[in-house]
C-alpha cells in the first residue's frame, strides 16, 4: 500500500503521506487490514521521526528576519481554530471540554511537510511569502506541541523530572552534536554513526517521555528544533535521514492512522468531518488575512499565506490517536477528527493551485 501510495501521488500530485490515510482506511472497512505489533511498534518510532524532522525545519535566521509577522500570523493560525473548533465541539456537537481540547489542538496545526512541498514546487521558497509561512509554521507548531503537552502529560515527580533532564539536555546536546557531526563526517564509514546518534538521541528521549507519562512526539520535535542549526552544516544527513523516515517509517505510521478510521454512518460522519474542516479553514483565513493586512504584507501574498498556514496532517493525526489510545476520546470522534484533518490538508493546497494557475496565465 505505501508503494501505491508513492505511485498515486505522482498521478495525482496529492500529498503520498494524505493517500496512505486513505488506503488505510480504505483497506480496514473493506478487506478488514488490521495492524500487528510489529507494526505499531514501527508507526510509533515514525510519528517521532516525523515530529523530529518537523523541528528541524526551523531555521532561526528566517523567524529573527520575520520575528512580528511569524508571531503574530503563528499565534492567529493557532488561536483563532482551536477557540472555533472548542466552541463548536463543546456546545454544537455535544463532546465534554476534554475531548474538545483534543479536537481544537488537531484541527489547530499546519502541516509542515504539506507546507514545504508546496512552496518547494510554487517556487516560493526564497520570497518574502514563502519565509513568511515557514517561520510562523514554527511559532504555531509550538503552540500546538505545548497545548498537547499540557493535555497528555501525567502531572506528578516524574513529569518534573522529565522537564528538567529536557532542559539541560537540549542545552547540551547541540554543542555535542555539533562536533560529533563534524568528526563523523571525515571518517567516511558504511556504519553510518552520524545516523545512528541521532538514532540514539530520538530514542532515548523518546524513553524518558514514556517512563515520565509524557508522549514521546514531545520531546522529539524539542530534539529537533535544537539540533536545527547543527543539522544544517550536514544537509546530505538531513536528506538520508528524511529519505529513511518517508520512506521505512512514515508510511507505517499514517497507514495505521487511517486503519482506524471505521465509517459506518458515512454520510452524518463526512458531513461533520468536512464542517470541522471547514471552520478550521474559515477561522484561520479570517485571522490570518487581516493581520497580513496589518503587516503591511503585498495583497497578492494574503490568501496564499492563509492557504497555506491552513493546511494539517502530521500533528494533526498525532493527536487524534493519542487521544483516542488514552480513551479521552471516542472511536467516532477519531474518525472525525482524522477525516477533518486530511479534508484541511487537501483543500487549501488545491485552492491555492488553482488560483496560482489562473494568474500564471
Amino acid at each position: 500500500m505505501a508503494f501505491l501510495a508513492s505511485v498515486l501521488a505522482i498521478w495525482t500530485s496529492i500529498s503520498a503521506s494524505l493517500i496512505e490515510v486513505v488506503l488505510g482506511s480504505v483497506a480496514a472497512n473493506t478487506v478488514g487490514f488490521a495492524t500487528a505489533p510489529w507494526v505499531d511498534y514501527l508507526a510509533g518510532l515514525g510519528a517521532m521521526l516525523l515530529a523530529f524532522l518537523a523541528g528541524t525545519e526551523v531555521k532561526v535566521e528566517t523567524i529573527r528576519q520575520y520575528a512580528l509577522a511569524s508571531l503574530l500570523i503563528g499565534a492567529g493560525a493557532f488561536a483563532a481554530p482551536f477557540l472555533a473548533v472548542l466552541l463548536f465541539a463543546v456546545f454544537l456537537l455535544g463532546w465534554t471540554w476534554v475531548q474538545a481540547l483534543i479536537g481544537a489542538i488537531a484541527l489547530s496545526t499546519t502541516s509542515v511537510a504539506l507546507v514545504y512541498v508546496v512552496i518547494l514546487e510554487q517556487g516560493m521558497r526564497d520570497s518574502r511569502a514563502g519565509q513568511i509561512v515557514l517561520a510562523s509554521r514554527f511559532v504555531n507548531d509550538i503552540f500546538t506541541v505545548a497545548a498537547l503537552g499540557i493535555v497528555a502529560t501525567d502531572y506528578d515527580y516524574r513529569a518534573g523530572l522529565f522537564v528538567g533532564a529536557m532542559v539541560v539536555l537540549l542545552w547540551v546536546l547541540p554543542r555535542i552534536s555539533s562536533w560529533l557531526l563534524a568528526w563523523t563526517q571525515q571518517q567516511k564509514v558504511l556504519s553510518e554513526p552520524d545516523m545512528r546518534w541521532l538514532g540514539v538521541v530520538i530514542l532515548l528521549f523518546g524513553g524518558l517521555a514514556s517512563v515520565s507519562g509524557t508522549e514521546a512526539v514531545i520531546p522529539s520535535y524539542l530534539i529537533g528544533v535544537s539540533l536545527s542549526s547543527a543539522l544544517e552544516t550536514r544537509p546530505d544527513l538531513g536528506r538520508k535521514l528524511q529519505t529513511t523516515t518517508f520512506t521505512w517509517f512514515a508510511p507505517f505510521y499514517f497507514l495505521r492512522a487511517g486503519s482506524f478510521v471505521e465509517i459506518s454512518e458515512w454520510r452524518a460522519i463526512v458531513l461533520m468531518a468536512a464542517a470541522l474542516a471547514a471552520i478550521k479553514i474559515a477561522a484561520k483565513c479570517s485571522a490570518i488575512v487581516p493581520l497580513a493586512s496589518f503587516l503591511k504584507i503585498p495583497e497578492r501574498d494574503r490568501w496564499p499565506i492563509a492557504l497555506l498556514m491552513s493546511t494539517g496532517l502530521t500533528f494533526g493525526t498525532i493527536t487524534a490517536l493519542l487521544g483516542w489510545e488514552r480513551g479521552i476520546i471516542t472511536h467516532q470522534q477519531y474518525t472525525l477528527l482524522v477525516l477533518a484533518v486530511v479534508v484541511s490538508g487537501g483543500i487549501p493546497i488545491l485552492l491555492l493551485t488553482r488560483a496560482r494557475g489562473r494568474q500564471a496565465k
